[in-house]
This record gives structure tokens, sequence and C-alpha cells, in this order.
């Protein structure tokens, strides 16, 4: 049985950025989607930028508050959804604590 070395292991584990921001995006379109686009057929390109800050973010070593923050202040501002603001979002932070882990 072949050994790997711990920087193998590492390596073996690890999402390079796009496919990071790719599950980072299904993410958002699964849990977050305040445009609501989910269900629409096709592809949704909606929340590509949104996916590419929140990996900025959690490569930065951000906690989930500030995550959070950055969604709520999207949906209030570019989205136009002020009244999403107060929704929990801790089983999204979950799921991208654990592709951040694959990082």
């Amino acid at each position: 049985m072949a050994r790997h070395t711990p920087r193998e292991e590492e390596d073996m584990s690890s999402l390079d950025r796009p496919a990071a921001e790719e599950r980072i995006e299904r993410a958002l379109l699964e849990q977050w989607d305040p445009l609501g686009v989910a269900s629409a057929p096709g592809e949704h390109p909606d929340y590509h930028a949104y996916a590419h800050e929140v990996y900025n973010l959690l490569a930065r070593g951000a906690s989930d508050s500030q995550v959070a923050r950055y969604l709520h202040r999207a949906e209030d501002g570019e989205l136009g959804h002020p009244e999403l603001a107060s929704v929990d979002l801790t089983a999204l932070m979950t799921r991208l604590r654990s592709i951040e882990r694959e990082m």
C-alpha cells in the first residue's frame, strides 16, 4: 500500500480556486438564493460574483459574521431585498466552512 506524505494528502484533498468557487456558487444558489432563480431551468450565473467574493473572504480567514454581513449587504443593496437581512445563514455558513476546509 502506497504511503502519502502529509503534503501529498493535503494536495489530494485541495480544491483549486475555480472548483471551490463553483461549489460556493452552488451553495449560494441552493441555500441563499435571494433572487429566487434556483427553481428556473438552465444555467444560473447570477451568483458568480458573490461566490468569488465569498471565496476571497474565506481565504482571508473571515468570520461567519463577516461573511453573513457581506451577503446581507448584497441582499439589501445590489439585490434589492432588505427584508432578507434577518434570515439566519447558519446552515449556509456550515456548508461554506465545509468547502473552505477543502480549499
